[in-house]
């Protein structure tokens, strides 16, 4: 019992949804400019990708394969699919073998970048990217008949900490539009209210 009251004591509880403490009392804001897109290229496997955006993958690959590097069209051509199965209905990202880096990520001006995110701000696809790396820091997990919503501390983030601080950005208003497209609008604006009411 003393572990559920502690769960709930560190979270909002919005809807279904348990958001987590840090997500309101953090402050983030990707600084591309210090980080150059590690989190494309750092890690040990790619990004989560949900069941419902495998299709999305295989269905947009033509209009932004051709941002992708010759290593990372490679890497798709070998595996036969756009992405790969983690096991027990899940799936994320293909990574290139020899760096492990993201197979969808490119370089431009020195930042890693993604090749679906550029052709949607292209004006290409309506698919923006796997709602995993939308939401990052935040990472998605089921608890019981809830969703979490939990903040991912990362050394190579530090940058985004301190350039949040400086705005005064928590990582709740930082993630808007990833939230709003995961939850809707009308759970944000309750997420928001929440979060008001808890500071008074």
């Amino acid at each position: 019992m003393a572990n559920i009251i502690y769960i709930l004591w560190i979270m909002l509880i919005v809807g279904d949804v348990l958001v987590s403490d840090e997500l309101i009392d953090k402050c983030f804001c990707c600084d591309l400019s210090l980080c150059k897109g590690a989190c494309c290229v750092e890690g040990d496997s790619g990004a989560p990708v949900a069941p419902e955006e495998v299709a999305d993958l295989d269905e947009n690959y033509p209009f932004f394969q051709k941002y992708m590097t010759e290593e990372g069209v490679a890497t798709i051509e070998d595996i036969g699919d756009t992405f790969v199965f983690e096991g027990e209905g899940e799936f994320g990202t293909p990574l290139v073998p020899s760096s492990k880096a993201c197979a969808f990520a490119f370089f431009e001006d020195g930042v890693c970048k993604c090749a679906i995110e550029k052709a949607f701000l292209s004006g290409e696809i309506s698919f923006r990217k796997p709602l995993s790396c939308y939401l990052y820091p935040v990472r998605v997990s089921k608890v019981g008949k809830y969703i979490a919503l939990n903040y991912h501390h990362w050394d190579i983030c530090k940058c985004a900490c301190k350039k949040g601080k400086e705005l005064n950005l928590p990582v709740y208003q930082f993630l808007k539009e990833p939230l709003i497209r995961k939850f809707g609008v009308d759970w944000y604006e309750e997420l928001c209210r929440a979060v008001a009411e808890r500071a008074e």
